[in-house]
């Protein structure tokens, strides 16, 4: 316990003299030639505020529990192929915020499917595919359609990545989209 507070008033003396002091933010300063002003987006008479559904596709990269790992481009390349075959079609579809992930997990590798009958413990790399249910863009479609749209990605992505299992996980949230103003 000494020994914590003696390394505590250590880094009070030592630690503030190597930092640079942080400016503090002081809200009065207005900077006219680069200020913008934003506001909630208006679009074909719908508004860019609304409670809404979240959804995440959770998507390994590895085919199945033992081959190779995939690329992020491809899947990637994949979405981008569908968004634009929504499009020329006019078809909705869920634009995806798309970040890197790791799963772990532990799984049994049963002999009827040529295991061995034991437990394995895993990684591997992953990607997480987050979208919101945009007030401007799915306001005509409900909520249970866009789950559908949501889950047909998912089943999509899981066949083309061979994926024993693809997670797909939703809350509700609420969406801002602020548009700047000239």
């Amino acid at each position: 316990m000494v020994c914590f507070i003696l390394l505590g008033i250590l880094l009070r003396i030592v630690v503030p003299s190597r930092i640079p002091k942080r400016e503090k933010f002081n809200s009065d300063r207005s900077n006219k030639e680069t200020s913008m002003t934003y506001q909630i987006a208006q679009d074909n008479g719908q508004t860019g505020h609304s409670e809404a559904v979240h959804a995440e596709i959770n998507l390994g990269l590895k085919k199945g529990y033992e081959g190779f790992a995939q690329e992020k481009g491809e899947v990637l390349g994949f979405l981008t192929d569908l968004y634009l075959d929504a499009a020329q079609n006019s078809r909705p579809f869920v634009p995806f915020v798309v970040t890197d992930s790791v799963i772990t997990y532990a799984y049994f590798s049963n002999k009827q499917w040529g295991g061995d009958d034991k437990w394995h413990a895993a990684h591997e790399p992953a990607l997480v595919l987050a979208s919101d249910k945009s007030p401007l863009y799915a306001a005509d479609v409900s909520d249970d359609e866009w789950k559908e749209l949501v889950e047909s990605y998912a089943h999509k992505l899981g066949e083309k990545f061979q994926q024993f299992r693809v997670y797909v996980t939703y809350s509700r949230t609420e969406v801002k989209i602020f548009q700047r103003q000239s």
